[in-house]
């Protein structure tokens, strides 16, 4: 297989240095209005696209939040372990070494009490069903001065959207200044979720559909009466600009073996992540994918380690295992989290393809 990269000379468009100036400043606006507004607003609901660099953003605020010292207790809310665990590590990291402000993912009595007491001030990052434990255990003392709803528009499931809202409640007639931000990705109607807020409570919605980091978005398209060979076009704003072929090892039928065939022949120089739809078509891609690589001289040690996991912590014949150790792997967010982590802290460098 061969990757054949072409460059035509872009004059204008997102792809020129000044459609990148335009998007970079559109979404330096979008941050400036959600930071401006979440300092004001006691509620406010923030929507844009995946990927956008909201949540950091919001962390970054959360952080300054309590460095000014209003906040002695603030809760992070996030729908699964996994992404519990994710927050949590990142504002372990933009913490650093301090220790007025402590962060925890076990929704502690004594944690709450000593912040609340005068101690270190502490960042919860919790699911919704265990700060309802939280809020079981101190009764009447429960109370949080600062809550951030990551994957709001969870809020209309039909079983765990039921918690989550009861949650958000109970949390707010327990402290009726609390301040509330929901973030949700691209929802057309991010002031749905200001509804409840109580009498008298100023809210806030910031919509926005401009990415705030660089984003492209490459569509491979088969080259007419010829099934091996794909153009790779970006597009965006309207704008196109081909930048390549690809040559695939042979014809694929079915959309899984083709979205199969063009990762592993789009990422034979580094590594590919493929995003599928729902966890079964996940491990079929990934299955799909390990297929089409050479098979490795030697396993690396870290990938058998998590191989090993795998096969003693979820079942003997767990499909993940043998793949990778061939440098594939596939990860959802209803995987074992210990699973979870090691696929997701050694991508890129371990990897050769995930899917």
């Amino acid at each position: 297989m061969a990757l054949r990269l072409e460059f035509p000379a872009a004059r204008d468009g997102p792809f020129h240095p000044g459609g990148i100036e335009r998007r970079l400043a559109a979404g330096e606006r979008f941050s400036a209005t959600l930071l401006a507004n979440a300092g004001g607003g006691s509620w406010l609901s923030a929507s844009a696209p995946t990927a956008s660099g909201k949540t950091f953003l919001v962390l970054q605020w959360l952080i300054d939040q309590l460095s000014a010292g209003d906040t002695r207790v603030a809760v992070y809310l996030a729908p699964t372990r996994v992404l519990v665990s994710e927050i949590e590590t990142t504002l372990q990291g933009l913490l650093g070494k301090t220790k007025r402000i402590e962060v925890s993912s076990l929704p502690l009595r004594d944690k709450y009490e000593a912040a609340r007491a005068g101690g270190a001030q502490v960042i919860l990052v919790s699911t919704q069903e265990r700060l309802h434990l939280l809020a079981n255990v101190l009764g009447d003392a429960f109370s949080i001065d600062l809550l951030i709803v990551d994957e709001a528009h969870k809020i209309e499931d039909s079983q765990r959207g039921v918690i989550l809202q009861d949650a958000v409640e109970r949390a707010s007639r327990a402290n009726s200044k609390l301040k509330v931000v929901f973030i949700s990705p691209a929802t057309q109607n991010p002031e749905a979720l200001l509804t409840d807020a109580p009498d008298g409570v100023q809210t806030v919605a910031v919509d926005s559909d401009a990415p705030t980091v660089l984003q492209n978005l490459i569509v491979a398209n088969q080259t007419p009466r010829k099934p091996k060979l794909w153009n790779l076009t970006v597009r965006q704003q309207g704008s196109t600009l081909p930048v390549g072929t690809l040559q695939l090892a042979s014809t694929p039928a079915g959309l899984r073996k083709r979205l199969a065939f063009i990762a592993a022949a789009a990422g034979q120089r580094g590594g590919t992540l493929v995003y599928t739809n729902g966890a079964g078509e996940s491990e079929d891609v990934a299955d799909l994918v390990s297929q089409l690589l050479p098979q490795p001289g030697s396993i690396d040690p870290e990938l058998a380690q998590l191989a090993d996991l795998a096969r003693k912590g979820v079942r003997p014949n767990f499909r993940l295992a043998p793949l990778v150790e061939r440098g594939v792997a596939f990860h959802f967010g209803n995987m074992p989290s210990t699973r979870h982590r090691g696929a997701s802290r050694d991508w890129p460098p371990k990897w050769t393809r995930a899917a």
